[in-house]
């Protein structure tokens, strides 16, 4: 018995990878493009971003930073970022359901873009603020 994440480390080796002939991309503009391929230099990438995107792995960690943020009961949240941005659309939509639950505003610390930015969700709308 083990789990995604385990059994990957575990048993994927790079003569597996490259029999499997992995490979990593990248979104491009529309397009996808190879970033890596399973040679003796990447095979360990290709392996740690596999491992990365199963089983728990795929839910971003955020944690609760301050129930009290700015003294006036907004709830700041901070996410931990990976390289991975938040997808925007599910943000907005955790943001709205925390905020009712909270009934305050909920503001998100996170990465968009390689830049930190704030997502504030209040008055049934998200706005994003860049940090400088």
């Amino acid at each position: 018995m083990e789990r995604d994440s385990s059994f990957l480390r575990r048993y994927l080796t790079e003569e597996l990878i490259r029999e499997l002939n992995l490979f990593e991309y990248r979104s491009r503009g529309g397009e996808r493009v190879v970033s890596r391929i399973a040679d003796e230099e990447n095979w360990r990438e290709i392996k740690e971003t596999l491992i990365r995107n199963v089983g728990t792995g795929t839910v971003p960690q955020i944690k609760i930073e301050d129930a009290d943020y700015n003294n006036n009961r907004a709830l700041f949240l901070r996410h931990h970022h990976d390289g991975r941005d938040l997808q925007l659309e599910y943000a907005e939509k955790t943001l709205q359901y925390l905020h009712q639950l909270w009934r305050r505003e909920v503001i998100l610390e996170t990465v968009i873009n390689d830049k930190k930015s704030l997502l504030c969700f209040s008055d049934d709308k998200m706005v994003i603020k860049p940090l400088h």
